[in-house]
């Protein structure tokens, strides 16, 4: 059985960052597409349309934050996993992201290079019959 490709939706607003983000996972095996968005807006238009594994999203957006996009991505069918990447790594903002559906939290500045191993996790979970969360 071949292992199942993953579609990743990146949100994030700094050019730079998203850059590195889509270049780390687009030199994994595991990822067949990367689709990318810098506000909550083209995300909200974007996200039905890609149906993706595996949303990553940054907190501060230019036009909202990332709460908004943790819930239009839990809003599809069949639900994504949701990765908040932020560099306001807070105990009360880990807590209101997990509680609004968020499956995991990282730190950009101590946990940036754990995606590689997330998205390995997730295929794993698709290739097992599993839901989406890692």
């Amino acid at each position: 059985m071949h292992p199942s490709p993953i579609r990743v939706f990146l949100v994030e607003d700094s050019s730079l960052v998203r850059l590195r983000l889509a270049g780390m996972l687009r030199d994994l095996w595991d990822v067949e597409q990367v689709f990318e968005a810098a506000t909550v807006a083209e995300a909200r238009q974007l996200l039905p349309n890609a149906k993706p594994h595996l949303v990553v999203v940054d907190m501060r957006l230019p036009d909202g934050d990332g709460l908004e996009v943790v819930a239009a991505a839990k809003r599809l069918t069949p639900q994504p996993a949701v990765v908040v990447l932020t560099n306001y790594g807070y105990d009360q903002l880990r807590s209101t992201c997990l509680e609004a559906g968020a499956d995991l939290f990282l730190d950009k500045r101590t946990e940036f290079d754990r995606l590689p191993a997330i998205v390995a996790d997730l295929r794993g979970h698709l290739d097992h019959g599993a839901g989406a969360a890692p």
